[in-house]
């Protein structure tokens, strides 16, 4: 496995770990009425999608690398 490959495995999965943490913090029946929860689960769901971006960028910039 290549060093670009395992790059993008890896942001990847940050993005899937991002996500289902924000979706926890927001639909968990503990967190209800919580504000750091809900803080939390936002800025989970923001970082995940820069991650996104991130992971586009680094796929153009590298294509070539191939």
């Amino acid at each position: 496995m290549s060093l670009r490959a395992f790059h993008v495995f890896f942001i990847t999965i940050s993005v899937l770990l991002c996500l289902g943490f924000g979706a926890w913090c927001l639909g968990s029946e503990y967190a209800q009425g919580k504000w750091a929860y809900t803080a939390a689960g936002i800025v989970s769901f923001l970082l995940g999608l820069a991650l996104v971006f991130y992971e586009i960028a680094f796929l153009k910039k590298t294509k070539d690398l191939e």
